[in-house]
């Protein structure tokens, strides 16, 4: 469990790529090779726990995530009257969105107080 909760970062986002890469799909038949990748890539941080790695995809998802909360409340704001549907879509965007927020600060800093005396480049495990 003390496992789960010290990679739920990484969970996190590999999640939300991979249902943003299933809702391309079943929505439009396109595949949505960036969520793959993005999936793909935050697995392997999973595994190998590369520290300059975490801090860059702490960072880009940090700052997408930033801009999607933007976004959502734009999004909100184009609504000529304040329906529930509106409200609905404020409130889902930055529970998402700000979950999102939190994990990616979660995840930096994690691997900027990470011990630097590991060899980077060995294939390293640690529980």
């Amino acid at each position: 469990m003390k496992r789960l909760f010290k990679n739920l970062p990484e969970i996190f986002f590999i999640g939300l790529g991979t249902a943003w890469a299933a809702e391309n799909y079943l929505a439009s038949g396109h595949i949505n090779y960036i969520a793959i990748l993005l999936s793909w890539l935050l697995f392997l941080q999973l595994i190998y726990k590369n520290r300059v790695a975490g801090i860059i995809y702490g960072n880009i998802l940090g700052i997408f995530s930033l801009y999607m909360l933007g976004a959502v409340y734009s999004e909100f704001r184009d609504f000529e009257t304040t329906t529930t549907e509106a409200w609905a879509l404020l409130f889902f965007g930055i529970s998402v969105f700000g979950t999102a927020v939190f994990m990616s600060g979660k995840m930096l800093y994690r691997y900027l107080t990470t011990n630097k005396k590991h060899a980077e480049n060995e294939f390293t495990i640690s529980f």
